[in-house]
């Protein structure tokens, strides 16, 4: 999927190279993908949930460390500025990870395999709803920044691209307490951090020891002191 033309990308799929099917990400991010950054707070905050959701209704262990890398890399891309090429790959995982919900439930209930529980049904239609939104997002990004770069349209197919430009979740009352969540996470953290650094993991710099005592005053100073 990167820009150019498919035969680098069809050598990379020999070799094993994958990053030549991810876009490389030229210069800063674009004013547009900065100005929807409220849609990327919505759907980390939905999926984190559903990642809660999915490790005590359906005790899903390996589903649950699933979705906590789509949450890992989708907040890294946040983090880097919606960088293309982070957004990309969060979105390539959405989108196998609703392929692979959708046939672990589709399959066991048409074989009569799986038991319906309400609660457990709305756990597995709603997870892979949750990825489903974070795939059509990134595919959204991912035409804008192809379609600023000279890369290919791939025609008209952004099946949530009029309801990504039209609507702010900040709008909706709702819909803002869970952007919010993630906008006063993301601004507690860099606060705490130097934002636009490389490492997004850097630390804080260590206060000074509350403990140590004071250097010892020279003699000749204690002793105009008396005096």
């Amino acid at each position: 999927m990167g820009i150019g033309n498919s035969q680098p990308a069809a050598a990379s799929l020999v070799t094993g190279d994958i990053s030549a099917f991810f876009p490389k990400q030229v210069g800063p991010p674009s004013q547009y993908a900065k100005a929807i950054q409220h849609w990327m707070h919505l759907i980390l905050v939905l999926q984190a949930a559903a990642c809660v959701l999915r490790a005590m209704v359906l005790l899903d262990l390996l589903g649950c460390v699933w979705m906590v890398l789509l949450c890992g890399m989708g907040y890294y891309a946040w983090y880097h500025e919606m960088n293309i090429t982070y957004v990309s790959i969060w979105g390539a995982g959405c989108a196998l990870g609703t392929l692979l919900d959708i046939l672990a439930f589709v399959i066991p209930v048409a074989t009569g395999l799986l038991k319906l529980e309400l609660l457990a049904t709305i756990v597995r239609i709603g997870t892979p709803c949750t990825e489903l939104l974070g795939a059509l997002f990134a595919w959204h990004l991912y035409r804008d920044y192809q379609r600023l770069h000279g890369g290919e349209s791939f025609g008209g197919f952004d099946p949530l691209g009029r309801t990504f430009d039209g609507f702010d979740p900040e709008t909706n009352p709702i819909l803002k307490g869970f952007s919010a969540a993630g906008s006063s996470a993301e601004k507690r953290y860099k606060e705490g951090c130097d934002y636009g650094s490389s490492n997004p993991f850097q630390t804080i710099v260590s206060a000074p020891n509350p403990f140590q005592t004071a250097p010892e005053q020279s003699p000749r100073k204690q002793n105009a002191g008396c005096c």
